[in-house]
């Protein structure tokens, strides 16, 4: 209903307790055969995850600690998608694959089953370490180094294109083979191999009460003394991706298709581009003709694996200066001038991963250009 008016409950059209209105639903137009069903196991299984970890530390020297960690964890029993009725694949006599009969055809099912169960596995190594300076003499530093690896065989189906806002990298919630979620492990979407984060409060030695400047007139100190710098420099390394190319055999189910690999797939930083990030030559699209480059006898699905290439990284530096005026005891102006990616760096986004599609080529930034905004904040 439209209108300014306040709406009331004897204004809906539909209300349930009503129920489904005559003919609003007929299921007679319904095919039942071809219909696409969502079901679950019945017998689902509550999903757990095994955790573990060992640490040292160590005061290396006053007021600074280094902390080196193995951190590692296992997924067991995860959620996962397949089709629970595809079609068949059958290969003629020249090794061309054709999409024959569904198993549940014979019960008058024809459609599509996305099936959730509990097949998927996960697991994640990791070397963490830390250095930290605790505050002193205006001064505290923190340091963190990850090199880690997320292994898995059910993506998220919630952060991947198809279903969700997440970035596309080539995972789908369904394997490309309803039958063969081995070839499915692969990195997890979300993988970063290093992962490097530093931060700093630093009391800048210049103004009353510092190491410099003890004495200057009011003037100097209230333009150059007192400021507080802030700084976290973020560096990691690309996210996994996976080269996909259109469905090659209409067998059903929403899944992803991967082509062969015949090379390794990267290029050389000094060849890198946004429009050829990727190398295409190393993968061949797979066909069902045989007069075509790229058939391959009896062979439906693509052998090029999951997370097999790596996306840009990103370098990111944001900081902030801040200083505070004090009237009172009680009374303060803080004063805050906030730079977010300082050095104006452009991090790029995924490549493309459909060899049909824009492979390789880069449309979009991860992180927005250099923001700065200031703001006054008083303290009573």
């Amino acid at each position: 209903l439209g209108g300014s008016n306040n709406l009331k409950v004897a204004d809906a059209r539909l209300r349930l307790q009503t129920g489904i209105p005559p003919g609003f639903v007929d299921i007679a137009r319904v095919n039942q055969a071809t219909t696409s069903r969502k079901a679950q196991d019945t017998g689902q299984r509550t999903t757990y995850v095994q955790q573990w970890n060992l640490g040292i530390q160590q005061e290396v020297m006053p007021e600074l600690l280094l902390e080196v960690s193995y951190v590692g964890n296992r997924g067991n029993k995860l959620a996962a998608f397949r089709n629970l009725n595809p079609q068949a694949v059958v290969f003629n006599a020249a090794g061309v694959p054709t999409a024959g009969a569904r198993p549940y055809a014979g019960a008058g099912l024809n459609g599509d089953i996305q099936f959730l169960e509990n097949l998927g596995i996960s697991n994640y190594h990791s070397l963490q370490t830390r250095l930290e300076r605790r505050f002193s003499a205006g001064l505290s530093l923190l340091a963190s180094y990850t090199w880690g690896k997320a292994l898995t065989n059910s993506v998220d189906h919630l952060s991947t294109s198809g279903s969700g806002n997440g970035t596309d990298v080539g995972v789908f919630r369904e394997p490309q083979n309803a039958y063969d979620r081995r070839s499915e492990y692969g990195l997890a979407e979300f993988d970063v191999k290093h992962r490097f984060i530093t931060s700093a409060v630093w009391q800048l030695p210049y103004g009353k009460g510092r190491q410099f400047g003890a004495g200057s007139g009011r003037a100097a100190d209230l333009v150059l003394g007192g400021w507080d710098f802030a700084p976290i420099l973020t560096l990691q390394t690309g996210l996994g991706l996976t080269v996909t190319q259109s469905t090659l055999l209409n067998i059903g189910g929403e899944r992803r298709s991967r082509p062969n690999r015949i090379g390794h797939g990267s290029l050389p930083d000094s060849q890198r581009t946004v429009d050829r990030y990727l190398d295409a030559a190393a993968f061949k699209i797979l066909q069902v003709n045989p007069a075509l480059d790229g058939f391959v006898p009896n062979q439906a699905f693509g052998n090029s694996g999951v997370g097999i290439l790596r996306g840009p990284g990103m370098f990111n530096l944001d900081f902030n200066l801040s200083k505070s005026f004090y009237f009172t005891e009680r009374h303060s102006l803080q004063f805050r001038a906030e730079f977010f990616n300082a050095l104006n760096h452009a991090n790029f986004s995924v490549p493309g991963v459909n060899l049909e599609g824009s492979f390789g080529q880069i449309t979009q930034t991860s992180t927005e250009a250099r923001v700065i905004q200031f703001a006054l904040k008083y303290r009573f």
